[in-house]
């Protein structure tokens, strides 16, 4: 029914009000009738490709299958024009604008941010061109930059500090995140670390005859007699009953679904090249005031558990991990991060977490804690060296910033927490030693004070026997 009946219908209304909008013989009955005609669709569409995530697992997977067919009715050219057209005509007006107009500018960006938080399956990269016709996302980027509806997002976003967009600023992060969800950064900028922890997957041994059939053991029956196996689970044949048992593997408990959703996916070369040029717009145009603005807003918010805190601090490192693995980025366009500020705020929201026990929650900002250390380290010898200087001195000499590393180090459990949840432990503290190492090595005579808790001296029970005593006496 959408796709067949209600999306020609706001096509043929949103294109009539369009020309009645700009001619210069405007029928006001037939301009009234398209706009009610368009706001009902509109209203109609921000409910159908609504979230579910707020839903038990099973309406979510009983409803997933229609929401990802409305996806792809929304990866139509004449769609994404006519939303995108009305937007931009009802933006033109500046604080012209009336209420029911920026009602409407309101409902087309939740549109355009639901149809991106639609996720398509997981998909194996073998599966060649059948993966094609089951993923949507791709096709959808590529018709967002087609219509040029990506660099209005980008428009808005350079713009978001401004005081009458402050309704749009959440949901154009959510647009900015879902255009990236489900992408590495590696899949966009090559990137060299060197660091002690790897990823496994990169560095397994491949399958080869030498690996295979090469290794031959020699096993004694006993009886004098030697036999040659080729597999080393016959050797340790005559020990199974000794590993009859095996060991209980301790999984995580499920703690709810992540507000920053990690399963990377596979990315068409076209999309790659989208998402390059978004990335490189948006670092160099819009990261600093919206990031800042953004951070300000967190700031002044009363809850401490909510869904907008996490994936702003995934994004704002994400930006920063593109920006370090690519060299022809300058430093000066991420430094919204590094401020004295925003790093004490991010530190708090990393307590905070550890505090309540939101693990979900808490790998994001310990992601964001680590890109931040890295561009800092980066900073040396640079123009930028006096702003990473203040942030280093105050984190070199902040025993409670200094704890909070200590306290990371011993939240993981096999129970509670995930192996990507210890993986992030393990590069945030490598980075952390490294940051204070370069840091300590580049200044001379350092000191650091040990904190000494102040012993409360003993009173002793005779003398506070001797007290009451004494007491008594003057009273009688």
């Amino acid at each position: 029914i959408l796709e067949r009946d209600i999306t020609p219908i706001f096509i043929i209304n949103a294109k009539t009000l369009l020309v009645t909008a700009t001619s210069l013989k405007k029928d006001g009955r037939d301009d009234d009738q398209a706009l009610k005609i368009v706001v009902s669709c509109v209203e109609l569409f921000v409910f159908l490709t609504w979230s579910m995530d707020s839903e038990t697992e099973e309406v979510k997977m009983q409803f997933i299958r229609i929401l990802r067919s409305y996806k792809r009715a929304f990866a139509n050219d004449e769609v994404i024009f006519c939303l995108l057209a009305i937007a931009v005509m009802y933006m033109k007006r500046g604080s012209a604008l009336s209420e029911k107009e920026w009602m409407m500018v309101k409902g087309i960006l939740y549109v355009f941010r639901n149809i991106l938080a639609i996720p398509d399956p997981l998909v194996s990269p073998s599966s060649g061109a059948m993966a094609a016709q089951i993923e949507v996302h791709d096709r959808l980027i590529a018709v967002l930059e087609k219509q040029m509806a990506i660099d209005f997002f980008l428009t808005l976003a350079s713009s978001a500090d401004q005081r009458r967009l402050k309704d749009l600023r959440k949901t154009l992060l959510d647009i900015v995140y879902y255009l990236f969800c489900r992408v590495p950064v590696t899949a966009l900028f090559s990137q060299q670390q060197d660091t002690w922890f790897k990823d496994s997957e990169h560095h397994r041994t491949k399958s080869s005859r030498h690996n295979n059939f090469g290794g031959v053991y020699a096993v004694s029956t006993g009886e004098g007699t030697i036999m040659p196996v080729f597999n080393a689970r016959e050797v340790l044949q005559p020990f199974a009953n000794l590993f009859r048992k095996r060991a209980k593997v301790q999984k995580p408990k499920e703690t709810g679904e992540a507000p920053v959703d990690r399963q990377w996916r596979t990315v068409n070369a076209e999309s790659i090249s989208v998402l390059r040029r978004i990335a490189a717009v948006f670092i160099e145009s819009c990261y600093n005031p919206f990031i800042s603005v953004l951070f300000e807003d967190s700031r002044s918010g009363v809850m401490v558990v909510d869904e907008f805190t996490p994936r702003l601090l995934y994004m704002a490192a994400y930006f920063v991990d593109i920006s370090l693995a690519n060299s022809a980025i300058e430093l000066g366009c991420t430094c919204a991060l590094v401020q004295t500020s925003t790093f004490g705020l991010v530190m708090r929201h990393a307590s905070s977490y550890v505090e309540l026990k939101e693990w979900n929650r808490l790998e994001p900002a310990m992601y964001c804690i680590q890109q931040i250390l890295l561009a800092l380290s980066k900073m040396r010898r640079t123009k930028l060296e006096s702003l990473g200087e203040n942030v280093l001195s105050n984190l070199f000499y902040d025993g409670d910033a200094l704890d909070l590393f200590v306290k990371l180090c011993r939240v993981y459990k096999p129970t509670r927490t995930s192996r990507e949840f210890l993986e992030q432990v393990a590069r945030l503290t490598e980075t952390f030693l490294d940051t204070l190492k370069g840091y300590s090595e580049t200044k001379v005579g350092m000191t650091v004070k040990k904190r000494v808790k102040k012993r409360v001296p003993k009173v002793k029970k005779d003398d506070e026997n001797d007290q009451e005593n004494d007491a008594d006496s003057d009273s009688a």
